[in-house]
């Protein structure tokens, strides 16, 4: 008989998924322990007896460091300005899950003007 893992278990697992995987927003956690990032390959795994726990990435905010609820994205604005006062590619790098077409848009201007001529 294999181990039935609890909740509490299972979050601490999943939360070295997000870890591992820092674009996921969503795992899917099996009770044996099996942690999947598409919901319906958990629930194929699961099978008819097994059960299938969602969890969304955890939030840390700056001034806790704790896992909070998700915080409102910055404005797209807000993302151009700062984009546009980084001075080295390392600076862009957390830009670049911003998938909205403004932000994205000034993100590749940047990159283009912060890589070096070959």
């Amino acid at each position: 008989m294999s181990k039935v893992y609890s909740e509490k278990e299972l979050k601490e697992i999943a939360n070295g998924t997000f870890a591992e995987f820092p674009n996921a927003k969503k795992a899917y956690a099996t009770t044996d322990g099996n942690v999947f990032l598409e919901e319906n390959r958990a629930r194929l795994h699961a099978g008819a007896k097994g059960t299938v726990v969602p969890f969304d990435r955890p939030i840390e905010t700056e001034e806790t460091g704790k896992a909070d609820a998700p915080a409102k994205p910055a404005k797209a604005e807000d993302q151009i300005k700062a984009i546009g006062e980084a001075t080295t590619l390392e600076e862009l790098e957390k830009f670049k899950s911003d998938t909205r077409a403004t932000v994205v848009k000034a993100l590749e201007a940047k990159t283009a003007e912060l890589t070096p001529a070959e």
